[in-house]
């Protein structure tokens, strides 16, 4: 059975993206299940603390300094962030309600979809799905844009049912959700969007809205737009399940029984409250089960984020990221296609390893432990452990190491590993070269 430790560590990793400094210790103090419902009640941040890079009117791709910084400073906020439940279910929904660069879109788009996703993750995903869904963002992306009366474009009604709402088939009865014939006749309730380009809006255009009678997933819907293809979808028993089913298996990391989908619908509610899904499926008993402790092999994001916290590093703007994570394979708005990044194993291959322990080394090394390093460059991790393993033999700095980086339980071939590089001559450079072995173990690429 896992340690309290690692359940604690565990919590932090799923229901944000890992433990920092002092934070497995605060969680002993409480207790899991009392540190599951001070994350899952954290006051959301808001715009004022995101602090996004400044971006001049008219400006755009060209401009890749401030459109990395955008990318680092999201990255910032999933590691350092006070409400570290709130960064998880935005990158949640980043994997979920998909928009991608490879069609296009401008750096404002993606400001105004991140900020979306952000505002409501604590909120209402039926609120959110429907903002996406009109928003310049997903017009761009799936064709929204190209749709109207006459042209009807099947690209966004589609994906809606299938990827965002619905799914292909209900996960609890397997019975198709939607027909061929739900997709025309959604695509036509979706006619009427254009591309404003100097609001940079998506605004709706009666004339070239399908004003006509739809019928679609089961009923007459009249003259149907966009409330009705959201009122139509909020009907459908799967919706529900659906997602409960999607956020389980991001949270858990396991496949839930079709009694626990409906349980967790039902939590869910008739607002579709993302905090009380999230409660819900962290108060389950599967949640800090050993089945669930490191079920899920960390993206390439999920790694970063976890070292930033761990190793309690403030900021990205001198280290160039948004171009170091294209290496690692993950650019934050250039997802593959609508379904998102891969998942799991797909993420455990030679070049990964050896592209993560550049990194690895890059984020434990950059703080030199001199006096006349930036605050913002050091980590107070690299240097207290420097400081606490002096008096240590190699175990016992390897045990040190191992729990500043959130890791418990591990395999005896990776402490044997630490404990023997540890027992070196001791001095700043190894205490950073230690958690850089640690950041390359199979335990910390584990979610």
């Amino acid at each position: 059975m896992a340690s309290i430790e690692a359940q604690i560590a565990h919590i932090w990793r799923r229901l944000g993206f890992g433990p920092g400094p002092g934070d497995i210790a605060a969680g002993l103090a409480i207790g899991p299940q009392n540190l599951i419902i001070d994350l899952c009640a954290r006051t959301p941040t808001d715009l004022a603390d995101w602090a996004w890079p400044e971006w001049q009117a008219g400006d755009d791709w060209e401009q890749w300094e401030e459109y990395g910084r955008f990318q680092d400073r999201i990255i910032e906020q999933f590691a350092r962030s006070p409400n570290p439940l709130q960064e998880r279910i935005t990158w949640i929904l980043m994997g979920l309600l998909v928009i991608s660069q490879t069609d296009q879109l401008h750096y404002p788009d993606f400001k105004k979809y991140t900020n979306l996703l952000k505002q409501y993750a604590l909120g209402s995903y039926h609120t959110v799905l429907r903002e996406v869904t009109v928003g310049s963002g997903m017009q761009w992306y799936l064709n929204g844009f190209e749709n109207s009366v006459g042209h009807a474009n099947e690209n966004l009604a589609r994906e809606l049912m299938e990827l965002f709402a619905l799914g292909i088939t209900d996960p609890v009865t397997g019975q198709p959700n939607y027909s061929e014939l739900d997709v025309k006749e959604m695509a036509r309730a979706l006619t009427g969007y254009q591309y404003n380009w100097t609001t940079g809006e998506a605004d709706f255009i009666a004339s070239r809205w399908d004003d006509g009678n739809k019928t679609f997933l089961g009923a007459p819907r009249g003259a149907a737009d966009i409330d009705q293809v959201m009122q139509a979808i909020d009907q459908q028993p799967a919706y529900r399940r659906f997602i409960a089913q999607r956020f389980y298996r991001h949270i858990v990391g396991l496949q839930p029984e079709p009694a626990v989908i409906d349980t967790l619908a039902a939590a869910f509610g008739s607002g579709c409250d993302l905090r009380a899904l999230v409660t819900a499926i962290a108060q389950r008993p599967e949640f800090l089960s050993d089945e669930s402790i490191r079920s899920r092999v960390k993206c390439p994001m999920e790694l970063v984020a976890a070292t930033l916290r761990a190793l309690d590093l403030h900021q990205l703007r001198d280290f160039n990221f948004a171009y170091s994570m294209s290496f690692l394979g993950q650019h934050l708005f250039n997802a593959p296609n609508v379904n998102g990044w891969p998942q799991g194993k797909d993420w455990l291959h030679a070049g990964q390893a050896i592209h993560w322990s550049t990194h690895a080394r890059e984020l434990s090394t950059r703080d030199d432990g001199e006096g006349d390093v930036p605050v913002l460059r050091r980590s107070s991790t690299v240097r207290e452990l420097h400081a606490a393993g002096g008096a240590l033999d190699g175990a016992g700095r390897a045990s040190l190491a191992l729990a500043a980086l959130g890791l418990f339980d591990v395999a005896p071939a990776t402490a044997n590993a630490m404990a023997t590089f540890a027992a070196g001559s001791w001095s700043h450079e190894r205490a950073a070269g230690l958690l850089c072995l640690g950041l390359n173990s199979p335990e910390f690429y584990l979610q």
